[in-house]
């Protein structure tokens, strides 16, 4: 024993010498559970992370949290605990002595092993994630509670625990009291670094002289200022290394109200600590922030902070702003909003609150009712409750036109009517659902054995109280979000097949399946006669109908199964960048896309093809029944800029958005920006670094994009009045 803990002390010493804090705390204790040997890992991070400079901002710490000059092969990871990289270790083997080999090969080894048990979900069907996991911290607690309290808590129960000789729970709290002597330390040494710093400009040695003070209250203390409220959010911001902000409207009003009544704060004020908010949240690539909506009473969530929140955000490209829009949205919420819009940013997305609320009550989730106000977008907008959930944001995501194809290679040219046609897609359909939430299940069961998430578990409710890790179905509120992609896709071939096969017969479905297989080669007449055929996105009723009811049987297929940590499967369709991967593997199909092109980016119309004006697009995307996806649809569109010009304008854009929310929609999410501006990006990008687009369900940088994505957007149709 003697010999194993002398091999183990060397391994974690190597490591740490190397640079390798996270890893070497992990392989500090290989006989602990894994629970108490991550959180080990974390506070070895917290202890040697980086510091980031100070250059005179409100907020700190700031900056870039990802680049850090440590943990090159084993870092930690918001999502999957840590993210290992097996080249970088390669490299280090290169080079290394017999000490550091044999530290390196141990480290290797633990991975491999890891990396093989938890290896369940094989599916292709994983459009957009595979066993991943945004999540909204419990900022609110932090504020009012600090994190002295929530020590206390867990000393607390960790005595009851022993007490009563319960092994996995005192596991549980030994790891969590480990995580906050790691936050102890960073903290001290950030404050340190700030007292180490000097400023020449007088405002901003002001403004780090003010962090000093706030820092040695908040976040260990409980916020007794707007100031320090914002302080100690945007420090547990980076805790959860800088993923969905949340309600930040909802959690930080009240101090807001206060401190401005009181005159210990000032509007602009408010918009500097909130904008630099914002600008950590851009350079992380940070996720979600809801505003707006209902509070915990029922009453409207909208405020003086509301309003700051979306000044804050104009021009910006994060974080993903979702204004949650009540029928009683005051004006000035609506004109600060269309006036972000109007910037160019695709922020904020508009999301229809009392459609969420109603199907989050339906989808049978368990959710109290002070709770639902709580909802909020996670990632680019998989639906969470702030503070009190894990999700899996995305866990999964079925590729409808690749099955599609498979069932057309199979059923097409014995197929006797449409309708045997689409029973044997929805079988296919039915058979791929299976194995999704099969092996999302099993993955999940995986993760709550092999890979806990300590710092989820110390800011999410109800871990500490329940004595359960994040993984293991600590949090209240447990479902997955499964991205259904491609739906316009199938939809626009499936009413291509009925028209040209089998309603009015043009072509015998044999040839149509060689024309298929032969990626149109030679047809091109052919494929743009099917561009003819009924398109969904334009109040069509042939197509709009296959989308009703090709979406509900997907969706209630979904909803019918359960998680292994509980809930459900939750259908969404938030595309962001995806679309493009997704349309690779997919052979050409009967609307007439060609082999490998992108499959649509949205829940609404395949790119380009609603021809008919905004009002028959978002009726056709309304006809969905979107209350059974409330993992959200995301809704791309594009208008123009005339749309903006003057309060008579304004009030046909909103009169549309309210018109399209009456009918059931439920999320939408608008760019404004000019074709000639697009083309010009395209031809000179070294003139358009700051252009900001909004893709499926976030906004990024148009450069950013691959040159097949910039086409797609370029392809949307531009609605005006």
């Amino acid at each position: 024993m003697t010999a194993i803990s002398h091999e183990t002390q060397t391994c974690a010493q190597v490591l740490h010498a190397l640079g390798e804090p996270f890893a070497a705390g992990y392989m500090e204790e290989p006989h602990a559970s894994p629970m108490r040997r991550w959180s080990r890992a974390v506070r070895r991070r917290f202890e040697h992370r980086s510091l980031p400079p100070y250059g005179g901002q409100w907020l700190y710490p700031a900056g870039p949290t990802r680049c850090d000059d440590k943990d090159r092969v084993l870092c930690p990871s918001y999502s999957f605990t840590w993210s290992y990289d097996a080249g970088a270790l390669a490299e280090c083997l290169a080079g290394a002595g017999e000490e550091q080999r044999q530290a390196l090969s141990a480290l290797q080894s633990e991975m491999q092993s890891l990396a093989a048990q938890l290896d369940v979900i094989t599916t292709v069907h994983t459009v957009g994630g595979s066993g991943y996991t945004h999540s909204v911290p419990n900022f609110g607690r932090l504020l009012h509670e600090g994190l002295d309290a929530y020590g206390e808590r867990i000393t607390a129960h960790l005595e009851q625990a022993r007490r009563r000789g319960d092994a996995e729970p005192t596991e549980f709290y030994v790891g969590l009291l480990e995580v906050v002597t790691g936050i102890r330390a960073w903290h001290r040494r950030l404050v340190d670094a700030l007292r180490r710093t000097s400023c020449d400009d007088r405002e901003q040695d002001a403004r780090r002289r003010r962090l000093i003070a706030a820092l040695e209250r908040v976040p260990f203390g409980a916020a007794g200022s707007f100031f320090e409220a914002c302080v100690a959010y945007n420090f547990c911001y980076y805790l959860d290394d800088c993923d969905n902000p949340g309600r930040v409207d909802l959690e930080l009003s009240p101090y807001y109200t206060q401190d401005l009544a009181a005159g210990r704060t000032t509007r602009d004020e408010a918009v500097g600590l909130v904008r630099c908010l914002w600008e950590n949240c851009d350079v992380n690539h940070g996720w979600s922030v809801g505003i707006g909506g209902t509070r915990a009473d029922g009453e409207a969530a909208y405020s003086e902070l509301t309003l700051v929140c979306l000044e804050a955000a104009r021009g910006m490209r994060r974080p993903n702003l979702q204004l949650h829009v009540r029928r009683d949205m005051p004006e000035a919420v609506w004109d600060a909003a269309l006036e972000t819009i109007a910037s160019g940013c695709g922020l904020p997305a508009l999301y229809n609150e009392e459609a969420f609320l109603n199907s989050l009550r339906e989808a049978g989730l368990g959710i109290r009712e002070e709770d639902l106000a709580l909802y909020n977008g996670g990632g680019c907008t998989e639906t969470m409750i702030h503070g009190l959930s894990n999700v899996g944001s995305l866990d999964a995501g079925i590729n409808l036109p690749l099955i599609l194809t498979q069932t057309l290679e199979r059923q097409l040219a014995t197929a006797d009517s449409f309708d045997g046609l689409l029973s044997a897609f929805r079988q296919d359909v039915l058979a791929a659902i299976t194995e999704i939430t099969t092996q999302v299940s099993a993955h999940q069961q995986a993760k709550a054995r092999l890979r806990p998430q300590p710092m989820r578990s110390l800011l999410m409710d109800d871990c500490i109280d329940a004595g359960r890790e994040f993984n293991a179905g600590g949090a209240r509120y447990n479902w997955s979000v499964i991205n259904v992609a491609g739906l316009a896709t199938v939809v626009d071939s499936l009413a291509a097949v009925r028209e040209v096969v089998f309603a009015e017969p043009e072509i015998s479905a044999a040839q149509l399946l060689e024309i298929l297989r032969r990626d149109f080669e030679g047809q091109e007449p052919f494929r743009l006669r099917l561009a003819r055929c009924p398109r969904f996105g334009n109040d069509n009723p042939a197509a709009d109908g296959l989308a009703a009811d090709l979406a509900e049987f997907v969706f209630r297929q979904f909803l019918a199964h359960t998680p292994w940590r509980g809930g459900k499967f939750l259908p969404s369709c938030l595309m962001f960048t995806t679309y493009a991967q997704a349309g690779k593997p997919v052979g050409a199909t009967p609307d007439g896309r060609r082999a490998g092109e992108p499959i649509a980016d949205s829940a609404g119309p395949h790119q380009g093809r609603d021809r008919c004006g905004p009002t028959s697009m978002l009726k056709s995307v309304a006809s969905i029944p979107q209350h059974l996806a409330p993992g959200t649809l995301v809704v791309n569109a594009r208008f123009t800029r005339s749309l903006f010009d003057g309060a008579e304008q304004n009030n046909k854009l909103r009169n549309l958005v309210r018109t399209y929310f009456d009918l059931g929609g439920m999320q939408l999410q608008i760019n404004v920006i000019d074709q000639a501006v697009l083309e010009d990006a395209i031809a000179h990008p070294e003139r358009h670094q700051d252009l900001i687009v909004r893709v499926g369900g976030y906004s990024e940088y148009f450069n950013r994009l691959s040159p097949e994505l910039k086409r797609t957007l370029l392809a949307r149709t531009e609605h005006a009045a």
